[in-house]
């Protein structure tokens, strides 16, 4: 027979057991929850830049054409009487191919290749690296991209020899018809000119010095009497020969790394 004590004890156990339960399922406390560290698998890989430029078919003279109308509407026309009038390279080493091609003023449209502030760069790479060493003391070239705000200070001449680069817009390069990013050189077109790679030229330049910083194909050719290439330095078009090339710091360029 149960003792009264007994009964007692047993009840309380009851009640704090049962107070214990109801402690634990009560509604409305939030369970904090650790957040779950993203997976390394989940990690979004950013595309790497193509090393190559992609593959293009051969340039034709239409093709050509057009482009040069797209940049300079009717103010210049291809000239026939050198060859090649045209070259195709990636320049300026941003893995999209690039268009060299010669040209002449056309006919009564000095005016519009001399208009104030124009689509193209034009620039001088011949004189630039010519002009004598006290003048460039007292007046440093400006060897960084064209201040479009300054306007066109080259005013070409009906007699002009002129080289335009035309660089490239994504996988379709200088066909492309947002490609109209141009250059406009005088007196930079010589004899035997052609195009060395980019890569070939470490090989064919290696241990002469002075060299510049290239960044791209070279356009190579014979001026002045002296072999030599025009190149990008990262801003605008120099001309290289040993005989003349001066040292000079150039601007960075996110395209392709230089050589030294």
């Amino acid at each position: 027979m149960l003792t009264t004590r007994t009964v007692l004890t047993w009840l309380v156990v009851a009640i704090v057991s049962v107070a214990l339960c109801g402690c634990a399922k009560a509604p409305g406390q939030p369970v904090a929850e650790e957040p779950v560290a993203p997976q390394a698998s989940e990690a979004v890989s950013q595309p790497s830049q193509p090393k190559e430029v992609p593959e293009n078919p051969p340039a034709k003279l239409e093709e050509v054409g057009e482009a040069v109308k797209r940049v300079f509407k009717n103010s210049v026309l291809i000239d026939p009487s050198h060859n090649p009038s045209f070259l195709v390279g990636d320049f300026n080493g941003d893995q999209s191919q690039d268009l060299a091609v010669v040209l002449k003023p056309t006919e009564g449209k000095l005016s519009e290749l001399n208009q104030e502030f124009p689509n193209w760069i034009a620039r001088e790479p011949l004189k630039e690296v010519l002009l004598p060493k006290s003048k460039a003391l007292a007046q440093p070239i400006d060897r960084s991209s064209s201040n479009p705000a300054a306007g066109q200070t080259i005013r070409f001449e009906q007699s002009d020899v002129l080289l335009a680069i035309v660089h490239g817009s994504g996988p379709k390069g200088w066909r492309d018809p947002e490609a109209t990013q141009t250059h406009l050189l005088r007196d930079v077109v010589g004899a035997n000119i052609r195009i060395l790679p980019f890569k070939a030229a470490f090989n064919a330049y290696k241990g002469i010095r002075p060299f510049p910083t290239i960044h791209g194909d070279l356009i190579q050719q014979t001026l002045i009497g002296q072999s030599g290439f025009l190149h990008f330095t990262g801003g605008i078009y120099g001309w290289y020969d040993p005989k003349n090339y001066k040292a000079v710091p150039v601007p960075g360029h996110s395209g392709m790394s230089g050589m030294r």
